[in-house]
């Protein structure tokens, strides 16, 4: 039962004791006084009995009152220290998880060193010495150390810091240990307080630092061009050894200097005016000038300078690369008689090109008018004189007849390759697919019989000229239809993939396919990875796809295996 609770029941604590006397005292009247019966002396008494019992009501009444007064007071003391209590208790308890939980070794020491207390950060770099002195606890000492920096917080009431490295079973660390004394509000020294922060890590970042920065300029010094950086007083921070040659002047006598102080006059005000505009403008400066070098005498040179900033982003400084151009504008005039001579061999190149693509076509109009009449004679032949000649004669004017025709489409795919070039590109969105499903209706016209899977993926589109996407995929799908002619099973799939960024297209079929060692002769005219009894065509269509394809400054490429299919993938740009 709560204080409270107590302190509420008062009241009727007092009228069940009220009541009680009452009827005691009515059975005292009643039996042992025989006044009356027991009923008249509890429910009609006497005027005296009624004026005693009223008298007696009234003072229990009266106390009862002041008794839970009384307790109702003491009940909010209690409660009010009770709170109190409670809230130091959590205050002491949040201050020690607060001081748990930091990252940093925290002790508190009497005024004669001996450890009070630990968190466990420190417990976890020095072990736990609570009730210890600490210079037996930690320097293994008989009495103060005469470096301890608390002694020195308790007398001049500073803060101290200082650096350990002490050894421990894992290994060295470096600890920073910053030392306070603690005083109560008279200014009396109570306690003394120590942090101790791991900095290994801050250490070894500074040697790795220290080790990256002799990295660097052991870099910078193995480059041939002289470079060097300053700050934005134009001070010299550094430079690699190309500069001490170029500048004829030591690395102890350019660093902390100013341009002004071992350059000449002219040339350091030409420097300091460029740096000046340059840090009005941070960024990047490039500008072609004449210097002395004292390795190898004037030299023209192009000065790249940039800034470059601090920590808190504002331009902290400038770092700059000479480039030495001599020999450069030496070789300019030859470059130049090059070029002329250049545009004079490529004026003749077109020219030369000109002549062959009139030769060409020449060549393929006029064999057409003997192929034709070998062609007509071999028709004659088979027509007309069919029943003198044997079977060896009917088999030669076939060769000769059929001979022709290979002639012919040989003819037309020159011509065909020799003007898919020369063509202008006409950009437009092309329905790939669409072009795709109606080459391949017209391929099934070929041959009704044949049962193929066609597998042409929905909306593939690329930018590029409709009239040579429609002679590529006639093509890649022509060929895919003649090496799947074997197969019972043909299946050609037409579709596009994502390849970093570029879309790919791609078709593939399950027929002869191609060993991968011969892959190199796929685009080259008249080269062709199967013989002619097994497979017809003239080896030309593969060139002009490669030709349409890099006209577009896209690429082809095919991937295959013997018996098991290929897949030729193309791309434009």
């Amino acid at each position: 039962m709560s204080k409270r609770n107590t302190s509420e029941k008062i009241i009727p604590i007092a009228m069940g004791a009220l009541a009680l006397f009452w009827f005691g005292d009515a059975v005292f009247d009643a039996h042992l006084m025989r006044e009356g019966t027991l009923r008249q002396q509890l429910f009609a008494p006497g005027t005296r009995e009624l004026a005693m019992r009223g008298f007696f009501s009234l003072f229990i009444i009266g106390f009862a009152f002041y008794m839970r007064r009384v307790l109702m007071q003491r009940d909010l003391l209690e409660t009010t220290l009770q709170a109190a209590v409670d809230e130091a208790e959590a205050e002491k308890e949040k201050t020690i998880a607060i001081v748990s939980a930091m990252g940093d070794g925290i002790s508190i020491q009497d005024t004669d060193l001996k450890v009070l207390y630990q968190n466990d950060a420190h417990k976890a770099l020095v072990g736990d010495h609570v009730g210890e002195y600490c210079y037996r606890a930690y320097q293994m000492n008989e009495k103060t150390c005469d470096f301890c920096d608390l002694t020195k917080s308790f007398r001049d009431g500073k803060v101290y810091r200082r650096e350990s490295s002490p050894a421990r079973s894992e290994g060295k660390i470096h600890v920073e240990i910053i030392s306070s004394s603690l005083r109560d509000k008279n200014g009396k020294v109570i306690a003394g307080i120590e942090m101790v922060r791991d900095i290994t890590r801050r250490k070894q970042t500074e040697a790795e630092l220290e080790r990256q920065a002799n990295l660097l300029q052991r870099l910078i010094d193995t480059i041939p061009s002289p470079i060097f950086y300053k700050d934005r007083n134009g001070v010299f921070l550094g430079c690699n050894e190309a500069f001490t040659h170029c500048s004829g002047i030591a690395k102890s006598g350019v660093i902390g200097k100013t341009a002004s102080q071992f350059l000449s006059p002219d040339l350091a005000a030409a420097q300091e005016s460029m740096d000046r505009k340059l840090f009005a403008e941070p960024g990047v400066q490039i500008f072609e000038t004449t210097i002395p070098c004292a390795d190898s005498g004037q030299r023209q040179v192009i000065l790249n300078s940039a800034t470059f900033t601090d920590a808190r982003g504002g331009v902290a400084g400038l770092v700059g690369i000479v480039i030495d151009i001599t020999e450069l504008k030496k070789s300019e005039k030859q470059i130049k008689k090059l070029n002329e001579d250049l545009f004079a061999h490529t004026a003749e190149l077109a020219a030369a090109n000109k002549e062959l693509e009139a030769f060409s076509y020449s060549v393929s109009h006029d064999l057409r008018t003997p192929l034709t009449r070998i062609f007509s004679a071999g028709q004659a032949l088979q027509e007309d004189y069919a029943p003198l000649l044997d079977e060896n004669g009917k088999f030669f004017v076939h060769t000769i007849t059929d001979a022709c025709e290979q002639m012919e489409e040989l003819i037309e795919a020159l011509l065909a390759l020799s003007q898919v070039t020369k063509a202008e590109i006409k950009r437009e969105e092309v329905d790939l697919s669409r072009l795709a499903l109606d080459i391949t209706t017209e391929l099934q016209l070929t041959a009704p019989g044949r049962q193929v899977v066609f597998n042409i993926a929905a909306d593939v589109t690329a930018c590029c000229d409709p009239e040579l996407a429609h002679v590529v995929l006639e093509n890649l799908l022509g060929n895919a239809w003649k090496y799947t002619g074997k197969r019972p099973d043909a299946r050609i799939d037409f579709g596009a993939r994502e390849d970093e960024g570029k879309k790919v297209y791609f078709i593939r079929d399950n027929g002869a396919g191609f060993d991968m060692k011969k892959a190199g002769n796929l685009f080259k005219p008249f080269q062709r990875l199967h013989s002619s009894s097994d497979f017809s065509g003239t080896g030309i269509g593969l060139a002009t796809v490669e030709r349409i394809i890099k006209h577009h400054g896209g690429r082809v490429w095919g991937e295959g295996e013997p018996e098991k299919g290929a897949t030729f993938y193309f791309t434009f740009n």
